[in-house]
């Protein structure tokens, strides 16, 4: 899988699992703290969250830790 593809599979995985938890954008970024504009980079694939911040993502969406 390329860089690309990887980083566009998370941030679809990170997406989908926000909109199934009834989350808006704006509402998971407070509670992770960055602001929507960061959180939407990362959901539309431009940009991959550092280790620390994909692992309280992923505690927050209730995602396995952990992607490989």
């Amino acid at each position: 899988m390329s860089v690309s593809t990887d980083r566009e599979y998370i941030g679809l995985e990170l997406k989908l699992a926000r909109i199934r938890k009834g989350l808006h954008l704006y509402e998971l970024a407070r509670q992770v703290g960055i602001t929507p504009a960061r959180l939407s980079q990362f959901e539309g694939g431009h940009r991959r969250p550092p280790p620390d911040l994909d692992e309280k993502l992923r505690v927050v969406l209730g995602l396995p830790l952990g992607r490989g």
